[in-house]
This record gives C-alpha cells, structure tokens and sequence, in this order.
C-alpha cells in the first residue's frame, strides 16, 4: 500500500522558482529525454521532502542528487563495446557531466560490463543493459503478461522490479546483475521515467503495406517478426526524426504555468495498491492504453527499406500537437507521483 501523506505534496514557493530557473536555462522542456528525466526526479523530490524516504535517498547517493542520478542508465550507455569497454561520450551530454570523473566512470564501465550480454540477447539484438529501458508489447494486448511478443525478462518492467528487490535488501535476479542499492536508485529513478513514455513500452507492428497486424495471433518469430516490427517507433520515420524520438525528445513546450502545475497534478494519481513488485506492470498496462492513444489517427506508407531495416513512413493528425502537449503533462506527473510512491514504500516513516 502506498504511504503518500498529503501534507509532503503542498508546492512551495521554491518549486516555483526551479521551475523558472529550468525554463530559463533549457528554453523547452522534452518529454522523455534528460530533461524530462530530471523533471520526473525533481516532481518526486518534491513529494518526499521531509521524510525518511527523502533522507535514506541522500545516504545512498551522497553528493549526487535524485535529479543527477535519473539520467544514469542513459549515460552509462556511452561506455563502448568489449574489450576496452571505454567511455565515449566525454562532454558531448551535459547532463552526464557529473559521472565523468574516473570514479564515476569506473562505476559506468563496471555496470556495463556485467549487464552487456548476461541476458543471452540474440544477434543483432541491443547489449542488455540497453533492453532494460523497454519492451514493444503489441498495441493490441490490454495488459502486459510475460511471454507475449515484445516481453522478455530483461524488459522494463522486469527491470523496474529487479531494481526494487535489490532497494529492499534481496539479491539481484537473473539476469540482471546489480551490485550495490546506489546502482538499483539509478536504475529506478530512470525506469520510472522510461515505463511512463508510452513507446517505451508499446509499439505497433505493420505489414508491408502499413496496414496493422497482430504478432501474438499470427505467432510471428525471427525474420518474420523483425520484417513487421517498427522497435517501438524508432522505424516509423517522420520529417525530423522517427515517432519514438519525437515522444523521447521533440519539443512539446511545457509553459511555466505548465510546469509549476507538475506537483498539482501529480498529487491527483491515484496511489497503487497491492505488492509493490506488481505496481511496474499496471504502469505498464497504464502505458499501453496511453500507445493507444498516439497511435490514434496515425497513417503509415507501405514499407521501405531503410539504413537499419524496413522502415514506414508515418503521418500526424491534425490535433497531434494538443493532444501530446496533454499526454506529456499527464505522463511526467504520473512518473514523478510512482517515483516518489516507489521511495516511500521503501522508506516510510513509521519503519524504525
């Protein structure tokens, strides 16, 4: 059960005031990208101010913050291949800035090299480390359920879980390998963000003509999945990107009055109930019917064939600039409230 209080969600004048210095040094705020990591954490930081969750946190972090660490997981992903397995992108993402000193990045270098192939991945497949932050359930399942295409025990959601068992003091679960509760924090802080961008956990397969088709009920594997499958948006190509980086990192405006509303609104998510194992895959399902959603009114080519694969050609409706403005606002607050919910089950107040 959750153990939101009511009096941790009031806004004080200070959010109001990060609020305005974030606008005035980002000018935009992105859905899902850093800055829309660092929003999830700062939202959550807010709704567990002056409280053991908020303090246990800081023990574990020491001079990194909530908002630093949400970004983690991304910027381990600058560490290169075997067998050097060296960090690339020294200075090229400000907000990795704060892991790149030896230390931190000997921290980065050593989580990628126990989670790079421990899942077994297939060829072709993204090292595992990387599968953590998604799953491409298929747009027609309601609920997510281990087994179905796109899932895997690697995915978002078993990630997110394996994070919270290792938070509570267990053991990391196979097949992740999670070596200490500050890298389970940084895993979590981010997969709250991730599980809440709804294409990171749903996608829709296409056929050859763009028409959509369903891969558990025509139980398509191997070549023939890959042939129908656009890897969460990333192959349905737009004028400036592909649809899951415009979800991940097209600006969608957030004006100051929008963001200032952020704790407001999240304070409105109603509080999960049951294990806290089972919280990750009802946002997961949560996440689904929001796919839903964007993928509303969309309109896809004929398949191409494309640098990395086939490949579709997608066209927006009309309304698709208010719609994802809404959705944005919606997801961010959701992700910061589950954040937050996450922290003070772990660590409530009346725990000794």
């Amino acid at each position: 059960m959750s153990t939101l209080k009511a009096g941790r969600w009031a806004a004080p004048v200070w959010w109001s005031i990060c609020l305005a210095g974030l606008l005035w040094h980002c000018d935009k705020t992105w859905a899902f990208g850093p800055q829309g990591h660092q929003l999830t954490a700062d939202v959550a930081t807010q709704l567990i101010q002056s409280s053991r969750a908020e303090r246990e946190t800081a023990k574990l972090l020491g001079p990194i913050t909530l908002r630093d660490i949400a970004v983690w997981a991304d910027c381990a992903k600058g560490v290169g291949p075997p067998p050097k397995f060296s960090y690339t992108a020294s200075q090229r993402r400000p907000e990795c800035a704060v892991f790149e000193t030896p230390a931190e990045i000997a921290l980065m270098r050593d989580y990628v090299r126990r989670n790079l192939d421990n899942c077994q991945p297939l060829d072709g497949n993204e090292p595992c480390h990387k599968q953590y932050h998604y799953a491409d359930l298929a747009l027609q399942r309601q609920r997510y359920r281990r087994g179905l295409t796109g899932t895997s025990d690697h995915d978002v959601v078993a990630a997110l879980q394996a994070a919270i068992q290792v938070l509570r003091g267990q053991p990391s679960p196979a097949p992740f390998k999670l070596n200490s509760r500050r890298e389970a924090l940084a895993l979590m802080a981010h997969l709250a963000g991730d599980i809440h961008q709804p294409l990171h956990v749903a996608a829709i397969y296409l056929d050859a003509q763009g028409q959509r088709l369903d891969p558990d009920a025509l139980g398509l594997r191997g070549q023939a999945l890959a042939a129908v499958s656009n890897r969460g948006g990333n192959a349905i190509t737009l004028p400036d990107g592909n649809l899951h980086a415009y979800w991940d990192l097209a600006p969608r405006l957030l004006t100051l009055q929008d963001l200032a509303a952020l704790p407001a609104l999240a304070r409105q998510i109603p509080a999960d109930t049951g294990p806290m194992s089972q919280w990750p895959p009802h946002w997961a399902d949560e996440s689904v019917h929001v796919a839903g959603e964007i993928f509303s009114g969309l309109h896809f080519s004929a398949r191409s064939m494309g640098p990395k694969g086939p490949q579709w050609a997608g066209k927006l409706p009309d309304d698709d600039a208010q719609r994802s403005h809404e959705l944005t606002r919606l997801q961010l607050a959701r992700a910061g409230a589950r954040l937050a919910e996450l922290l003070l089950a772990l660590w409530p107040d009346d725990s000794p």
